[in-house]
């Protein structure tokens, strides 16, 4: 992947973690009592959304990578956005020993908006492959 794609995706991939972390911290405000957001959590969940972002630079490649390539990029992008996640929001008080369920409920959503990302990346790339497929095809014809 090339470096241009990497930092269009490091772009979109903030925003688009920004607004489901909005969503859902609106969701667990709601199941689970909160009080509102102070700023030093807002700024640690600024924080984890970017350094979470940055973590696409794992992809780099000037080849194009395999599915096992990508799988294991994307378990070491996993474990890296975890490894991010869980001291930061330790040490901003949002998750811990005093919060044993909402330590539980972020690393299930943590892992629920990993998924829908990655579900949403292999899709775009499927898409995209299917397109030039289409071409070759065509091409292929005249």
């Amino acid at each position: 992947m090339e470096l241009r794609e990497i930092i269009k995706r490091i772009y979109h991939t903030f925003l688009l973690v920004w607004a489901l972390i909005g969503v859902i911290m609106c969701i667990m405000a709601v199941v689970l009592g909160w009080r509102a957001i102070d700023i030093n959590e807002f700024f640690a969940l600024f924080f984890i959304t970017a350094s979470g972002s940055l973590t696409y630079i794992i992809f780099y490649s000037k080849n194009e990578l395999s599915i096992r390539q990508f799988l294991f990029r994307s378990a070491i992008q996993l474990c890296t956005i975890m490894g991010i996640l869980l001291p930061t929001g330790y040490f901003a008080g949002l998750i811990g020993r005093e919060y044993p369920l909402t330590t539980i409920v972020t690393i299930i959503f943590t892992l629920l908006v990993y998924a829908i990302l990655t579900a949403i990346e292999i899709y775009k790339t499927w898409l995209i492959a299917d397109k030039l497929n289409l071409k070759l095809r065509d091409r292929a014809k005249e």
